[in-house]
């Protein structure tokens, strides 16, 4: 594990969540399609940091096998590990409600979204902010404690 690598990977996931936790902020306000894509991108691009991290994360973990014991990097992997996890299928089903928002806003027969709906997608998009939350924290705290190199 690479200090500089887990602080940018923890850099890269700041700005993404930034800006999913701006656009998902007005999800019950969303009445355009454009409104839509902008929340989707955002949901999308948190999906594609929040896989990388855990692909490193795993790759550090698997480097540190033979460590007897558990040392400050392997004790951080598997909290990013789980944490990031509860984060991706968080994030997959706010996806899949934002979908069926963006199929009904193409059907020539606007219904509108339902509460229940909108509670899902919201349910599902604040349990990613907050793991994604965790993972941060948790590299801010452990980073003095990581090796240059692994």
């Amino acid at each position: 594990m690479s200090h500089d690598q887990a602080l940018n990977l923890q850099s890269r996931l700041e700005i993404v969540l930034n800006q999913f936790e701006v656009e998902v902020a007005n999800i019950e306000k969303i009445r355009a399609r454009d409104e839509l894509i902008a929340v989707l991108d955002a949901a999308e691009q948190l999906r594609v940091v929040l896989t990388e991290v855990k692909a490193y994360f795993v790759e550090v973990r698997n480097q540190l096998s033979t460590v007897h014991g558990i040392p400050p990097a392997k004790q951080l992997a598997q909290l990013v590990i789980g944490a990031s996890t509860e984060a991706l299928s968080a994030i997959r089903e706010t996806l899949h409600y934002l979908e069926d928002f963006r199929d009904k806003m193409k059907s020539p027969r606007k219904t509108p979204l339902t509460r229940e709906e909108i509670h899902y997608a919201d349910f599902g998009a604040s349990v990613a902010i907050r793991k994604s939350h965790y993972i941060i924290n948790r590299i801010s705290e452990q980073a003095e404690n990581l090796p240059e190199e692994l």
